[in-house]
């Protein structure tokens, strides 16, 4: 989705297509088919000037309200899929694609055009040099025009029919390859307006081509209509054509619909996840808001995310780690690095953590410099236990110092922000107190300008509110809470969006039943497609998410039999 200046949206679809929302209802974006492919990946609105720009498997599209065009990888784009797009404040775009990044800045020299001749078709009355035609006669304009950066071929001619005359249909600029071929069914003086774009979008001045249409009275021959002006008989023609594709793209629409359910079907299509955190990008809801509160927030802070067991803080860290390796900050590159600390020991802590940086670096870039870097750390030649935190404060200087240089040489500008996300920190709590305070000191003394972190937890904010906690203070607190209405129904509709429906009743009971926990959204989605294919529908009923509630109560108080099982073998032990 992208918001327009004027209160309008797009909404790109993947392998569906382009909408546009204008205030009252929605409609095809692109009617005409411009965009290279039906694999569309992100959207950009230019905030100076009213462009649209579409990432997508063939480029990157523009359109900037009345013409389109596509720079691809032969145009000097690094990679032929654009992902991602992000302006500057001197009007260049930079383009993350598959394979590499681009910058592209626009140059503003404008092509030229000339009309050469009368215009085929017509003639030149002596007394007034007005060029003159017969109404239905096909004329045709012939055009001069060039560009000095942009390749004929690449130009784009456009032109438009003004005057009292002329069919409104025509006032809007249509593009078309020269010459134009065009004949005018009315009488009336009319004007003939042309141009040419080029490929940065520069428009040449307009060329103007007046010409007087004189009536010519002629009639066509319908069986079982006899004589019909010639008018009415193109009128039939046009509505035939235009009721004959409504028709063809109505019932294209429906064949391919239903198709994609069949496929779906055939497969036992189900996108839910249960179990496990959401790694996928196109199956997170509900939490983009809260993603890019805590984004903005990582420029000079450490956030702490506490919540519930099974509440997301996972799947938000794994999020996180993907779009800050993708963000475009003017100021800032950020190096996430996800590490997940359950089982950690103290005595390895520190170990631990320089391995998971390590690794993470070394998939950055294969750069002779950082290879080096890599080589020359104290961990590869310390044992485990006995690596302290001053060694991994030796370790961090070389990292920190040799992604610096990387940085400086890639992303110009910009100051690194290394970013830990640590997941299961609650493990930290059983640690001594140095151990921590240790800790504490190379986050807020020894690297705070580049090392930050995102820590997720169950009880650190409890633990760390404490005055007495050695972290007391050092992070700001976000609470990760459970979903809202609207959040939930997106996670549960979304998903199956253009394969399956739910019943307004099994919606309401499973969200009633989920309490907004995105788990248990997850595991009644999960069980109740399974149930609806096992009944070879495509509508999730009430029943598929009954049978669904039961099989979760019945795992539900099993599980809770082992817990009390296995604590009554504890205590017995003891």
């Amino acid at each position: 989705l992208n918001a327009e200046t004027n209160a309008g949206m797009w909404a790109a679809i993947d392998r569906v297509g382009l909408f546009q929302w204008d205030g009252e209802s929605w409609h095809n974006g692109d009617p005409e088919g411009n965009l290279p492919t039906d694999f569309l990946w992100t959207l950009y609105s230019d905030l100076h000037k009213p462009v649209l720009w579409v990432g997508n498997e063939g480029g990157v599209t523009r359109f900037d309200g009345e013409s389109w065009g596509t720079l691809r990888d032969r145009d000097g784009l690094r990679s032929p899929s654009i992902y991602a797009i992000a302006g500057t404040d001197e009007g260049g775009y930079w383009f993350g694609g598959r394979t590499g990044l681009s910058y592209y800045r626009p140059e503003q020299s404008a092509p030229w055009v000339h009309l050469q001749g009368t215009p085929g078709g017509a003639q030149v009355l002596a007394e007034t040099d007005q060029p003159v035609a017969e109404a239905g006669r096909q004329l045709t304009f012939k055009l001069a025009y060039g560009d000095l950066l942009t390749p004929q071929d690449e130009l784009k001619t456009f032109y438009r029919l003004t005057g009292a005359n002329a069919p409104q249909v025509f006032n809007n600029w249509r593009e078309f390859r020269p010459p134009l071929a065009i004949a005018f069914d009315d009488a009336g003086n009319y004007a003939i307006e042309f141009r040419v774009r080029d490929q940065a979008f520069n428009y040449s001045d307009v060329q103007v081509s007046t010409l007087t249409v004189e009536p010519a009275a002629r009639v066509v021959k319908v069986p079982w209509l006899g004589q019909v002006p010639r008018n009415t008989f193109q009128t039939l023609v046009a509505l035939g054509l235009v009721a004959l594709l409504g028709f063809a793209y109505v019932s294209m629409e429906i064949v391919q619909g239903r198709r994609r359910v069949a496929e779906a079907m055939i497969r036992s299509y189900n996108p839910y996840v249960s179990g496990e955190p959401v790694r996928r990008e196109d199956m997170f809801f509900g939490r983009h808001n809260l993603l890019q509160r805590i984004i903005d927030t990582l420029h000079n802070n450490s956030i702490m995310i506490h919540g519930e067991r099974r509440i997301g803080k996972t799947t938000l860290l794994y999020q996180l780690a993907s779009r800050l390796e993708e963000v475009e900050d003017p100021d800032y590159w950020f190096v996430p690095i996800f590490i997940d600390l359950e089982g950690t020991r103290q005595e390895t802590f520190f170990h631990f953590l320089i391995e998971e940086i390590v690794h993470k670096v070394q998939n950055i870039d294969s750069s002779a410099e950082l290879i080096s870097a890599m080589e020359q750390l104290h961990y590869h030649n310390v044992a485990r236990a006995d690596y302290t935190d001053r060694e991994f404060n030796r370790d961090l200087r070389t990292i920190l110092r040799a992604l610096q240089q990387h940085s400086e040489a890639h992303h110009p500008g910009k100051q690194l922000r290394l970013i830990l996300l640590m997941d299961e920190m609650d493990v930290i709590n059983g640690y001594d107190h140095l151990v921590q305070q240790q800790l504490r000191r190379i986050f807020m003394r020894d690297f705070a300008a580049t090392l930050g972190a995102v820590v997720a937890g169950i009880q650190i904010s409890r633990e760390w509110d404490r005055i007495e906690s050695p972290w007391y203070n050092l992070f700001n607190e976000i609470e990760v809470e459970p979903f809202a209405r609207e959040q939930a129904i997106e996670l549960l509709v979304e998903p199956v969006k253009n394969y399956y429906s739910y019943e307004p009743a099994a919606l309401e009971f499973i969200i009633q039943q989920s309490e907004g926990r995105p788990f248990r959204l997850q595991q009644y989605a999960l069980e109740a497609v399974t149930n609806m294919l096992a009944a070879s529908r495509r509508r999730i009923k009430l029943t598929d998410v009954q049978a669904a509630h039961r099989s979760i109560q019945s795992s539900t108080n099993h599980a809770h039999q082992d817990e009390g099982l296995l604590r009554t073998v504890a205590a017995s032990t003891q």
